[in-house]
């Protein structure tokens, strides 16, 4: 028999105890309300939504790095192997290359703020019904100095944190790749890891996607072209050729983040897939040897 008019037919019978749909007796109220589950009850097909102008905006300034970093790459190949007989300062020109690319970099990441913050504040505002307006607690004087204070703290725990690294790789016999690359990161990165889970939780994915690819890119477009200007103001030679195999890398988790975040919509499949590639980038790196040296011998 058809429904009653006035009444959805996907929710037909639905019921609080299970996803199974039931006929609504006969007779019953047009009016009668159709029981949901509640919060704490599993939902079959669950989805969560997101903005997808701050996640492709977020993806595209990572695409960006990406392009710059492995055409510096291969740039730098090219270099060594059509000048290797030439004699020529190959170095210095894949140094020069990256800083004039930092520049760059710097300057799309400034325009991006400046979008961000000022002419598409209100697109770029993720769920900012939901979040309370917090009174705030210390003065900005205080706030500053406290951030500078940590980051002097933290600065100097990372170089005790790196003269150690030696020590625990001849001892443990655990790749130096795998250290930096996967411990590290998720040792450094914990608080930011822990607010992105429990935003998800929360069923606001538009933050945890925030929380983690703009701390992405935050790293790539400034911190990553600000070390190699900063090492060119000391004098210090530091360019953007992190080898074909971490490029690779970086640029093919750039491509499959985009495939998930492109329509705007996560589920658990999503999920479960981008850590099965985080579990297959740590395996690389596990068995990648520290050195050419240690994989022939």
């Amino acid at each position: 028999s058809t429904p009653p008019l006035g009444r959805s037919t996907s929710n037909l019978g639905k019921t609080a105890s299970d996803n199974t749909y039931k006929p609504i007796p006969q007779g019953a109220p047009a009016d009668t309300p159709v029981p949901t589950p509640s919060a704490n009850q599993f939902v079959m097909e669950k989805v969560q939504s997101f903005s997808i102008l701050s996640a492709l905006v977020n993806t595209s300034m990572l695409l960006l790095a990406c392009l710059v970093l492995s055409l510096v790459a291969v740039f730098s190949v090219e270099a060594h192997e059509e000048g290797a007989s030439k004699g020529a300062p190959l170095m210095e020109i894949v140094v020069m290359v990256s800083r004039v690319c930092s520049i760059v970099m710097i300057s799309a990441y400034v325009a991006y703020i400046f979008f961000q913050l000022v002419t598409h504040r209100e697109a770029m505002a993720e769920e900012a019904g939901e979040e309370g307006g917090d009174e705030p607690t210390i003065s900005v004087c205080t706030a500053v100095m406290t951030m500078l204070f940590v980051t002097i703290v933290v600065a100097f725990s990372t170089d005790l944190l790196v003269r150690s690294l030696e020590g625990v790789v001849e001892h443990a016999h655990i790749s130096a790749h795998f250290i930096g690359i996967i411990l590290l990161p998720i040792v450094g990165n914990a608080c930011e890891h822990a607010s992105a889970v429990r935003f998800a939780i929360m069923d606001k994915p538009g933050l945890s996607i925030g929380i983690a690819i703009g701390s992405s890119t935050q790293i790539s477009m400034f911190v990553v072209p600000f070390s190699v200007l900063a090492g060119w103001a000391m004098n210090k030679n530091a360019d953007l050729d992190f080898g074909r195999l971490n490029t690779t890398v970086l640029c093919v988790s750039i491509v499959v983040v985009l495939s998930i975040v492109v329509d705007g919509q996560a589920n658990w499949l999503q999920g479960y897939l981008l850590m099965s590639a985080y579990v297959i980038i740590a395996v690389l790196y596990f068995f990648l040897p520290n050195s050419i040296e240690t994989a022939t011998e």
